[in-house]
């Protein structure tokens, strides 16, 4: 008989498959960037929103609140997130989402954007 598949062991494969990219704040806390994959049903729904207005062309008056929406809803702590957000420049939002890219194998927003 085969023995019993564990969800907790498949999630914790999962979550190391798919990580997250830790962020750490100039408050000192760290926030995980979390993997698509990672996120729940409706986490994902509104980051494929997200992401189809870039695919869009988005302005760059635009951009800077499509890609803080971006971070908000991959980020496992919205409020220390929002936080450290509040004073960025549309280059530092540019910074971070291509390093979350890079390490999540998010799909390219940024190329189809400019």
């Amino acid at each position: 008989m085969t023995d019993a598949l564990s969800c907790a062991d498949l999630m914790a494969e999962a979550q190391n498959e798919y990580e997250a990219l830790p962020l750490e704040t100039r408050a000192g806390q760290t926030v995980q960037l979390r993997n698509l994959l990672m996120l729940p049903p409706e986490g994902l729904k509104a980051a494929q929103v997200i992401l189809s207005a870039f695919e869009d062309g988005a302005d760059l008056e635009k951009m800077g609140p499509q890609l803080r929406d971006l971070l908000l809803t991959v980020a496992d702590d919205t409020k220390a997130m929002a936080t450290e957000m509040r004073d960025w420049p549309l280059g530092m939002f540019m910074r971070v989402v291509t390093a979350w890219q890079e390490a999540t194998q998010a799909p390219e927003v940024l190329d189809s954007a400019s």
